[in-house]
């Protein structure tokens, strides 16, 4: 079977349009796994959160079944084709008594795209709870009316801005954000779908000169889940920059529940860089 041909997937079904769609994975031997591809026509770059979100549902496809997603850090090593499949490797660092580390790599053709190391954990109920930020002050979603996404890389996203007073250029910074179509009844499955919202947008938009800088290629990528979050329900993003140096910038971020629950924690790393060349 040829994993890099197309032809192999026209006609044999429809191509994803939901996130849950895009996290069902074929299974092959050795702790391979095959995505589907997005696009059938043209070429069109794959959404980072996506192939995250995917390379995470491997990861935990391999994990014993009380190990749930904590942590990711992934590199993007190149662009890939939205409109061909992509094969996830993982490899199977450890499984000690309470963590499972994961590493995945994904390929298309012999060209590694995307290479992440993960960690799950088995819960523990009686841990402590902390979180030393607070939700901000923003309208709930149901008082906001619904964002434009492009919805050929977002799906069935659905956004809503608030109107948070702080100005930003080309990509809102603070948003709420759901998943329409209900996603499989499994914690890692959920923190998948986190991991696909986390890249949605960058909080670079509020860096100073953004307005003089291209597209904002991303460099590499990590998430922190502390809370298991439902994303079919509606998540708060709130994204800020740190600092750009060097042709690169660098952001963070926090996403909340409607409680007001810290979810998770995000950095990213990307070109900050006025020729707006591809990494």
């Amino acid at each position: 079977m040829n994993l890099t041909s197309r032809e192999v997937f026209d006609g044999e079904q429809v191509t994803p349009t939901a996130v849950a769609e895009l996290l069902t994975l074929r299974r092959l031997p050795h702790d391979r796994f095959l995505a589907d591809p997005v696009a059938v026509t043209g070429r069109r770059a794959i959404y980072g959160g996506q192939i995250a979100a995917q390379a995470l549902r491997a990861a935990s496809l391999t994990v014993p079944g009380d190990r749930v997603a904590h942590s990711l850090h992934g590199y993007f090593l190149a662009a890939g084709d939205a409109g061909r499949p992509v094969e996830l490797r993982v490899d199977r660092d450890r499984d000690g008594g309470r963590y499972s580390g994961r590493r995945v790599t994904a390929y298309q053709g012999t060209t590694a795209i995307f290479s992440m190391g993960c960690s799950f954990s088995r819960p523990k109920d009686d841990a402590t709870e902390y979180q030393a930020v607070e939700i901000p002050a923003v309208p709930p979603p149901a008082e906001l009316v619904t964002y434009e996404l492009n919805a050929s890389r977002t799906f069935d996203l659905e956004a809503r801005v608030p109107d948070g007073g702080q100005p930003w250029y080309r990509w809102p910074a603070q948003f709420w954000v759901r998943i329409r179509e209900p996603l499989d009844d499994d914690p890692n499955a959920r923190a998948c779908g986190v991991v696909f919202v986390s890249d949605l947008c960058t909080g670079l938009s509020r860096a100073p000169e953004i307005e003089r800088v291209g597209l904002l290629p991303s460099i590499d990528h990590a998430v922190w889940l502390h809370r298991r979050g439902d994303p079919n329900d509606w998540l708060l993003l709130d994204l800020h920059p740190l600092a750009a140096s060097g042709g690169r910038g660098v952001y963070a971020g926090q996403i909340y529940d409607q409680r007001g629950a810290l979810v998770a924690s995000l950095t990213q790393e990307s070109l900050f860089d006025a020729t707006g060349g591809a990494p």
